[in-house]
C-alpha cells in the first residue's frame, strides 16, 4: 500500500511540474459563454475536485449530481472547490448551459471549447476526477462514476489533502 501511494505521488509531482505554466494559460469558457484563463479558476488558494464530463452522457450526469451531493454535504464547508469541465462543446457552449440550471448545480462548470486542457491533463475518457491541492498540485486522479458511496469519496478526499498539505490548509480553512 505505502509502494502505491509513493507511486501515486511521483506520478503526480511530474504531472504537476508541466502544468505550472499551462493552468494560466488555457482559455475556458464560463456558462455564460465568458472566456475565462484557467489560472484564474485555480488561483483561489483551496483544493479543488475537478471533473471532467461530456454533456450528453448520462452517467456523467448522474456522477456529478453524486459528486454534488457529497461536495455539499461533506467538502464545501471545509474549502475545497469542485470544478466540472466539459469536454464535448466544440464551439456549442451554450448547450451546457440549460443543463447545469436545470440540475441546480451549485459548483462552478466551465467549458473546454477547443479540447486544450483536456488535452494538457492527459484525459483520455471521461468522467476523469482529478484532485489538486491548493497549490494546483494533482494529488489523486481517478477514472469512471462515483456512484452511491459518497461518504467514501469524501473520506478519501479529505485523507489525501490532509496526507499532502499536512492537515494545515484544511483545518485553516475549517476555523473560518
Amino acid at each position: 500500500m505505502k509502494s502505491f501511494l509513493l507511486f501515486l505521488l511521483i506520478s503526480c509531482f511530474t504531472e504537476w511540474l508541466a502544468a505550472q505554466n499551462f493552468f494560466s494559460d488555457t482559455e475556458l469558457r464560463n456558462v455564460d459563454g465568458k472566456i475565462v484563463k484557467s489560472g484564474e479558476i485555480f488561483n483561489h488558494n483551496h483544493p479543488v475536485v475537478l471533473i471532467f464530463w461530456k454533456s450528453y452522457d448520462t452517467k456523467c450526469c448522474d456522477n456529478l449530481e453524486n459528486m454534488q451531493s457529497a461536495w455539499l454535504s461533506q467538502l464545501k464547508d471545509k474549502g475545497v472547490r469542485l470544478i466540472a469541465v466539459c469536454v464535448d462543446c466544440n464551439g456549442t457552449w451554450n448547450y451546457v448551459k440549460p443543463i447545469v440550471y436545470g440540475k441546480a448545480w451549485e459548483f462552478d462548470v466551465y467549458i473546454d471549447v477547443n479540447g486544450d486542457f483536456k488535452r494538457f491533463m492527459g484525459i483520455a475518457d471521461v468522467p476523469c476526477t482529478l484532485l489538486l491541492d491548493k497549490n494546483r498540485k494533482i494529488i489523486c486522479r481517478s477514472q469512471g462514476y462515483c456512484t452511491g458511496n459518497e461518504e467514501f469519496v469524501c473520506e478519501k478526499i479529505l485523507q489525501c489533502i490532509e496526507v499532502t498539505e499536512g492537515n494545515s490548509g484544511l483545518q485553516a480553512n475549517a476555523q473560518k
